[in-house]
């Protein structure tokens, strides 16, 4: 009886290990993936919690959180000083150009609009001069249309031991505030996460809305009076 033969295949036998070995990297690869996005996504949701800013009818009361240490801006003091300032500022009218340019009329033209640029250049170098201080802070004006804070000392302000005491100025701050029209803005110098998280836990637990923004150590505190450019934290 003849025996039956088997036909191998026309094709070379493919090398299993070669293929186990780049099946096994790929899932070591993806197994990694995985395991890093939980990672990124447990320590977003334990640490991240600041939204995206968003626009609010509450008015701002600003922080700054420097050295680890939180303190009050106090701009209202600043507001009260600079409407008494402009309320007693002369009025400058600026002179209508007259229909009929004849010789009488032009000269009293000319008379009126040296008068008001002499009130203008008055009222400039009042607002130049213009000076005041809070607590923790001396304020001048920049140009005519912006405010400088800067700090009276390294010092100034209260650390995160300080701000938990019932007596502290941050919670004397918080307990005249509203959280129903009022919210707090903090400026966040890069060396200060740990007060500002501080701050922000305590005024949560009193209702409040936060909105933070981060600076460098350098830059100065500086806020426009005027236009749509002013005071700029938003609700976050």
């Amino acid at each position: 009886m003849n025996r039956r033969r088997h036909l191998k295949p026309a094709h070379p036998t493919q090398n299993l290990d070669s293929f186990l070995d780049i099946l096994t990297n790929t899932v070591g690869v993806l197994m990694f993936i995985s395991l890093f996005i939980s990672l990124i996504s447990i320590q977003a949701s334990t640490t991240i919690r600041t939204p995206l800013v968003s626009k609010s009818e509450k008015k701002a009361h600003y922080f700054e959180v420097r050295g680890n240490r939180v303190t009050y801006l106090d701009d209202a003091a600043i507001d009260r000083q600079l409407t008494i300032l402009v309320s007693s500022l002369p009025r400058c009218d600026r002179p209508d150009i007259p229909q009929n340019l004849d010789s009488d009329l032009y000269q009293y033209y000319l008379s009126d609009i040296e008068e008001y640029e002499v009130c203008t250049n008055r009222v400039f170098e009042r607002l130049k001069g213009f000076q005041a201080q809070t607590k923790n802070y001396n304020v001048r004006l920049v140009g005519v249309d912006a405010i400088m804070y800067e700090p009276t000392g390294e010092n100034s302000g209260e650390t995160i031991k300080e701000i938990a005491k019932s007596d502290s100025e941050f919670r004397t701050v918080l307990r005249k505030l509203n959280p129903q029209t009022d919210y707090l803005a903090f400026i966040v110098r890069p060396d200060s996460f740990s007060a500002f998280r501080a701050a922000r836990q305590q005024a949560w637990e009193k209702g409040f809305e936060i909105g933070w923004e981060p600076q460098s150590v350098e830059k100065p505190i500086v806020f426009n009076i005027s236009g749509s450019g002013g005071r700029a934290v938003g609700v976050q």
